[in-house]
This record gives C-alpha cells, sequence and structure tokens, in this order.
C-alpha cells in the first residue's frame, strides 16, 4: 500500500463489477472459514503468533481492520472523503491504532471476533450494491497517511478499500499458516538416518 499525494484522483476505467468484487469477497471468507475449522485452531487461540500477539489477537486485528474499512467506505459511498487519518509509520505499520483496537477486543470470545469479521464481511458486500457503480471506482482521500506525511492521505475508491480488505486479510492468514507450519514441523531425521548407515557400514567391513 502505497502512499500517494495526489489528492482527488480521475475517475478510472471501470473494469469488473460490483458482483466480482462481491465474489472476491466470498472468497476470502472461504479461506478464513477452512482456517477458522481446523481442528487446531480453536486449542492455540492464546498461543503466540509473533512475539507480541496470540492467534486469537491477530483474528483481533483482522477484525478491527474489517470494521474500519468498511465504516471508511461507507463514507466514501455519500462521496465524502474520510475526515480523520490513521497514521502509519515506515516500519511496523499503525502502532499505536492497532493496539488500542485490539486491545478493546481483547476480552471478546474467539468465535464472537470470528462472528464480527463475517458481519463486516457481509455489511461491505451489501454497500457494493447500493452504490451507483461509478461510485465504487471514484477516487478519494481515505482515513490512512504515513506519519512522515499525516496530510498527504491515500486516495483509494470503495473498489480499492476492497482490494486493500483482501490483501490485508490474506497476508495474515498466511502469517498463521507459516506459523502453524514451523510449529509442528517434523525434525529433519536425514542426518540421523545418515549417521545410522555409517554405522551399519563400518561394521559390516570390520566384519
Amino acid at each position: 500500500m502505497e502512499q500517494t499525494s495526489v489528492l482527488v484522483g480521475p475517475v478510472p476505467t471501470i473494469r469488473v463489477r460490483p458482483a466480482t468484487l462481491g465474489i472476491e469477497l466470498d472468497d476470502l471468507l472461504a479461506e478464513w472459514r477452512e482456517t477458522w475449522s481446523s481442528d487446531w485452531f480453536g486449542s492455540e487461540s492464546d498461543r503466540l503468533v509473533t512475539s507480541e500477539w496470540t492467534l486469537k489477537d491477530v483474528v483481533a486485528h483482522v477484525a478491527s481492520w474489517s470494521a474500519e474499512m468498511r465504516a471508511q467506505a461507507e463514507i466514501l459511498a455519500k462521496g465524502s472523503e474520510v475526515p480523520y487519518r490513521i497514521l502509519f509509520e515506515k516500519v511496523g505499520g499503525p502502532r499505536t491504532w492497532n493496539a488500542e483496537h485490539v486491545s478493546l477486543r481483547r476480552t471478546h470470545s474467539l468465535e464472537t471476533l470470528i462472528r464480527e469479521i463475517e458481519h463486516e464481511t457481509a455489511l461491505l458486500q451489501d454497500l457494493l450494491y447500493k452504490v451507483e457503480v461509478p461510485i465504487l471506482f471514484f477516487e478519494r482521500p481515505i482515513g490512512i497517511a504515513m506519519s512522515t506525511a499525516p496530510n498527504e492521505p491515500w486516495i483509494r475508491s470503495i473498489a480499492g478499500m476492497v482490494e486493500m480488505r483482501c490483501f490485508h486479510d490474506r497476508l495474515h492468514m498466511s502469517r498463521i499458516r507459516d506459523w502453524r507450519r514451523r510449529k509442528f514441523r517434523p525434525p529433519d531425521l536425514g542426518g540421523l538416518f545418515l549417521v545410522v548407515d555409517e554405522i551399519r557400514m563400518s561394521r559390516k567391513m570390520v566384519a
């Protein structure tokens, strides 16, 4: 997600329809549900996935941005620019905002957080069909900027917010899967087998 200094861009060429964007969100939820329904997911929710966040915290983070992106898309749907800014640091993104909103959800159950993601996705999908197609693709300033340039908000359309949402969710989905693979990777026994083979070979030579 790149910073831009252009305040209001031209209306881009329309390449997809609302239904296409809706299907993208359907596919996203299908991927999440496959992960959520894994037999290990619930039992591992309190395990640290990063140095600071548990698996449940990561889900809370995704839920917080699902709600935020839907709220900003609703403002764009009214023909307005988002009047506030969430400031991103060069490294780590919006650390303060993330920490606050994960903390707000820390008492929520994992099931509640999953329902929030599903609910916010449904609201965003509904919005796609409520606005005229040109509005979906008209770019305006949104509520995100770099901390080094707070007066230069990122420029996105509602369709762009959908793409941001899908990218962000899949980034964390991928990190969860990578964490799971690292955590339960079977030990490399190749070296052990090689030692055993050498011992067997030496015994044969002695015999």
